[in-house]
């Protein structure tokens, strides 16, 4: 089965949505029946040990209301282990505008919202963001996943565990899967069933997540959602590329204006200097005197 609409008995089966949408991210992975597929992607990325993994809340389980009225906003996945360590996962296929500063200001957040005003500072717990993106974000590296933490500059141990940062790399995933994490990336870059039934295969946690998003997918809330958002995408695309474009059109306009009162300017110039007449400089440039009399003033 292909990820086209195929015909089952007569019956049409939907096309899977994918999966690194980050609506269709949310509902997949932020969801409590699915906290078995989280656990996997956790322990896949973060090689956690089961006693951290052997409870985890979920702190943001339903899509907000105003999702509808704003398509735009940023879905992520917030969860909190056993032990207190806070994670957030967010998905981004498309380049955000100085998104390593956004990732650092979100991190630093996520340690001041623990403490809030009064707090202590030995209740703070490790913060570890999560963010799988469809672009080269991290050019230094050509690794799918990198690791984030503040270290010492020469001997590089850690100055704590308060913060981590990973980044996964849907653009990166090597061709021949070489890890738990790769397995996963691959599932999220695809939603071709085929691929993904071979994928299942390999790790069971993904056969879950396959199932899961058989079901998500056949929903039709769900897909109206899904369109509903990738319209209100494609619009705001469209309202920036149009935005872009008036603003190269403006500013080509005002060149030319510029280059026209500057040959202006210079014609007057001369002619001034060369003794012609304010009426002939008139007749000439198609200036009137008042104009002509300011430009002459500046000379």
């Amino acid at each position: 089965m292909t990820t086209k609409t195929a015909q089952t008995l007569g019956t049409a089966v939907p096309m899977l949505l994918p999966s690194k949408d980050d609506f269709v991210f949310k509902m997949l992975f932020g969801d409590k029946r699915n906290i078995d597929i989280l656990k996997d992607f956790l322990t896949a990325v973060l090689h956690l040990n089961p006693d951290e993994l052997s409870q985890i809340t979920l702190t943001n389980t339903h899509l907000k209301q105003e999702f509808l009225k704003d398509k735009l906003n940023i879905l992520d996945v917030k969860a909190t282990l056993a032990s207190g360590k806070v994670i957030d996962i967010e998905i981004q296929v498309e380049p955000f505008p100085e998104m390593r500063s956004r990732i650092t200001y979100y991190g630093s957040k996520m340690i001041t919202e623990q403490v809030g005003k009064g707090g202590d500072y030995s209740a703070i717990k490790p913060a570890v963001i999560i963010v799988i993106v469809d672009y080269p974000l991290i050019t230094e590296s050509k690794k799918c996943h990198t690791k984030f933490q503040m270290l010492e500059t020469t001997e590089k141990f850690p100055f704590n565990d308060l913060q981590e940062i990973n980044i996964l790399d849907l653009t990166k995933i090597p061709a021949e899967p070489d890890g738990d994490v790769s397995l996963w990336l691959q599932f999220l870059s695809t939603n071709d069933e085929e691929v993904l039934m071979e994928l299942a295969k390999k790790r069971p946690a993904i056969g879950q997540a396959l199932s899961s998003l058989r079901v998500i997918s056949a929903n039709a809330r769900n897909r109206s959602l899904y369109e509903a958002r990738e319209k209100g995408e494609r619009d705001q695309r469209a309202r920036e590329h149009a935005a872009e474009a008036r603003g190269r059109q403006d500013g080509e306009a005002r060149g030319e204006a510029r280059g026209r009162n500057e040959t202006l300017l210079t014609l007057v110039k001369n002619m001034h200097e060369s003794g012609f007449t304010i009426d002939k400089i008139e007749q000439v440039t198609k200036l009137s005197k008042a104009d002509i009399n300011e430009m002459t003033r500046r000379f």
